[in-house]
């Protein structure tokens, strides 16, 4: 199963990154101040291939799905992080 990750960083070393299972409202705008000036935030959407009994809890903003250890509950950027180590039934989709 594939999902989608929300990720939202800025252009400037150092400045925070955000990733969400749900995307931020289109009328948001998020901003970040640094040395006097301000940056507006870039979106990009992550596909990744997700166990297929996975489900989004969105009220909670977590993956929930059941693995040999029992069930599993992941924030956005575990999933990334188990993405890119390509830990069993995770991985970047193209």
């Amino acid at each position: 199963m594939q999902i989608t990750l929300y990720r939202r960083s800025y252009k400037i070393a150092a400045a925070p990154v955000a990733l969400s299972l749900l995307p931020d409202p289109a009328h948001q705008l998020h901003t970040f101040t640094s040395g006097g000036k301000v940056y507006e935030a870039e979106r990009r959407e992550l596909h990744v291939v997700v166990p297929a009994n996975a489900t989004v809890d969105s009220l909670r903003n977590v993956l929930c799905w059941a693995s040999d250890k029992g069930q599993v509950k992941s924030t956005a950027k575990e999933i990334l992080d188990m993405a890119e180590a390509r830990t069993s039934g995770f991985r970047l989709a193209q």
